[in-house]
Parts: structure tokens; C-alpha cells; sequence
């Protein structure tokens, strides 16, 4: 999973990345040159059940499920203009997932300049993927006059899409607002569609707003937001920032003093994993205890071919302990045991928090 960070100039979203990764990035704006400047890191997704499993089996490794996270300097007034850098930009952002657009709620004034902040930069990737739609149309209207049979087929049914996508965008609409089936999402996946993909609104505060009741502004923003399921945190970026960077005594000292009850961003992480629907599955032993990231309801055969694809190709079933039965049972021999353990086949849909064993011949 990659996930990437956006925000206007001053947001605050280089310092959200700081908080989030524990990295010191530099909190600049974009000054010159026509390429676009990023901060790329690896950030652990936080499971108490990795930990569980850690203590339970005392491994010489663990490795939590992760997900990149990308931070891209957006340009300077100067250089904004610029085909290439916006071009650069959005480049970065199509490899990612999901987006988190952080937004600096710091005015004292202008009741509607969150919500515009927010449209701004959606209206940027709609206006994007309109480009896109619209160019690969007028390629699709001469490519179907000169195909036939099941080729023509399969055009027509993207033209059509594609039809119906332009006159959703034309309406300044996102496309993840629209109940694409999976055969349509299967046709688009390629054109990685800016306004498809799944977001996470980030609204930044000051210190002084903490544990304070939102403002008629933000509260306009959370508002908007709500009416359009968009999911949101607000938090002061530069204090997550300087608790990432603390010891705990210190760490949790600051919190009481501070009246701060958790690390909004240790949420953060564990939210952009739910966004895209994805779950972890465990395997386990003393070698290694290791969270693998799967799409909910995924095969145990494909689950399989994230350890590696011989797994997948030699596969004979899957030994499935659910993990509320490691913890009842505190051992995988207990549990099988006491008839915890579950031999499933290839098409078993893996649940959250399974703990597995694949059995494979190659």
C-alpha cells in the first residue's frame, strides 16, 4: 500500500509526514526547478496482535504489515504553472492508493476557506482524470470503427464507461462517488484515476485549539466532509510531530500536561490501512512472527501467493487458527488440540487476524 500526502503550500503536511514517520523532513515550500521534490518512508502499521503473537512465540524476528507513505512538495507560485511540474506531481500521486489531504485550519477568519482549500485541490483531479477520459475517447471512436468481433466488444464497453466517467467529471464530481461494479473497476484500473482513489481528509490546528470546541470554520469543513462520507482527523500536526521524536516517560508527560488522551497519528496510520479494505493474516513461529497485508475476503491461494508464489502454485490447504483462539489457547498445538485448528482449501475467504500455516507441494 502506498499512501500519499497533499495540502496546499503551508498546510502542514510535510510536518503531518514527520509525525506520522518519526522522520525529520524538511519543512520547506518548494522554491525553484521544474520537478517536484518528495519525502518517501515505510511506516509500520500498529497491531497489538503482532505484539501479542511476539511475546507469545519470542521469534528472532517481527515485522509488522507496512505502508509507504509519500510526501510531495507541491510548487511554488512561481513554478505552479509549469506543464511539467504539475505534470511531475500528479505522476507521483497516481502511483499511490490512497490520499491524505491535510488542510491548515490556522485562519481566524473567512468562514469558507477550508471547504475551498479542500475543493481546490479536488477540482485539480477531477479537471486531470476530464483530460484523461477525454483523450482516450477520442482515440476509442477511431480504434472501434476499425476493430471487429470480441476486440470491438471490449472497446465499446470501455467507451461506454468512459462516457459515462466524462459526464460525471463534467459535473465536477469525483469518480469515487460513482457505484462502479468490479468488471468496471477492473476496465479503469490502468488509467490510476486521480479522483478514484480513496481519501482521508487531515484538518491541521494550532496548539492553542486543542481541547477546544471547533470553530464555526472547521466546523464547516468536518460538515462538508460528513455529507460527503469523507472520513477526517483533526490533530495539531506539530505536536504529534514533537511527541513521535520523545522517550515514553516524557512522551506521556507531555500528553497529561497537554490534555492530549492518545497519538492521533498512531490512528492515522491504522485508518489509511482500513481505507482501502485491507486486512493482515499471521504467520507464526520462532523464527519470525510476520503480519501480511491482504484485500478483505481475499482467497487463502492468493493470500498464499504474498509469501511467496511456489506457495501459491503447490498448494494443498491452509491450517487456520482464529486469532481470538491464539489468545484462549496461547499456543498453536493447544489450540489444534482442542479443535481450534481449521484446515481450509483454496477458496477459504481469509478473515482479519487469521494466524496460518500454508501445506504446499512443488
Amino acid at each position: 500500500m502506498k499512501a500519499g500526502i497533499v495540502g496546499q503550500t503551508g498546510s502542514g503536511k510535510t510536518v503531518v509526514f514527520n509525525a506520522i514517520t518519526g522522520l525529520n523532513a524538511p519543512v520547506h515550500a518548494y522554491s525553484s526547478g521544474n520537478k517536484s521534490e518528495t519525502n518517501v518512508a515505510s511506516v509500520n502499521v500498529l497491531d497489538e496482535r503482532v505484539q501479542f503473537l511476539t511475546n507469545l512465540y519470542k521469534p528472532k524476528k517481527t515485522a509488522y504489515a507496512t505502508f509507504e507513505l509519500v510526501d510531495v512538495t507541491m510548487p511554488s507560485r512561481e513554478v505552479s504553472n509549469k506543464d511539467s511540474t504539475k505534470a511531475d506531481l500528479l505522476n507521483a500521486l497516481r502511483q499511490c492508493d490512497a490520499l491524505i489531504h491535510v488542510i491548515g485550519c490556522f485562519k481566524a477568519s473567512e468562514a469558507k476557506a477550508y471547504v475551498q482549500d479542500f475543493t481546490d485541490i479536488e477540482t485539480e483531479m477531477i479537471l486531470s482524470d476530464l483530460a484523461t477520459v477525454d483523450k482516450r475517447l477520442t482515440k476509442l471512436t477511431h480504434d472501434v470503427k476499425r476493430s471487429s468481433g470480441n476486440e470491438k466488444t471490449l472497446l465499446v464497453n470501455e467507451q461506454e464507461l468512459l462516457t459515462r466517467l466524462y459526464n460525471h467529471l463534467e459535473q465536477e464530481k469525483p469518480i469515487r462517488d460513482l457505484d462502479l461494479n468490479e468488471e468496471e473497476l477492473k476496465i479503469i484500473k490502468g488509467y490510476t484515476f486521480l479522483s478514484e482513489k480513496k481519501l482521508l481528509v487531515v484538518a491541521n490546528i494550532n496548539e492553542n485549539n486543542l481541547n477546544q470546541p471547533l470553530s464555526s470554520q472547521l466546523q464547516e469543513l468536518v460538515t462538508h466532509l460528513t455529507a460527503k462520507h469523507i472520513p477526517h482527523l483533526i490533530f495539531c500536526a506539530q505536536i504529534e510531530m514533537e511527541l513521535k521524536q520523545l522517550n515514553p516517560e516524557d512522551k506521556q508527560e507531555m500528553m497529561d500536561s497537554l490534555g492530549i488522551k492518545e497519538v492521533i497519528t498512531d490512528k492515522l496510520i491504522n485508518q489509511s490501512y482500513d481505507l482501502l479494505n485491507l486486512i493482515s493474516f499471521f504467520t507464526v513461529g520462532e523464527d519470525e512472527v510476520k503480519a501480511w497485508t491482504i484485500k478483505n475476503g481475499s482467497p487463502a491461494q492468493e493470500a498464499a501467493r504474498k509469501i511467496h508464489s511456489d506457495i501459491a502454485r503447490g498448494f494443498i490447504r491452509a491450517e487456520v487458527i482464529h486469532f481470538p483462539d491464539m489468545v484462549k489457547y496461547a499456543s498453536w498445538h493447544a489450540a489444534k488440540e482442542n479443535g481450534a485448528l481449521k484446515l481450509e482449501g483454496k477458496e477459504y475467504p481469509m478473515q482479519d487476524g487469521d494466524c496460518v500455516n500454508f501445506r504446499y507441494n512443488v
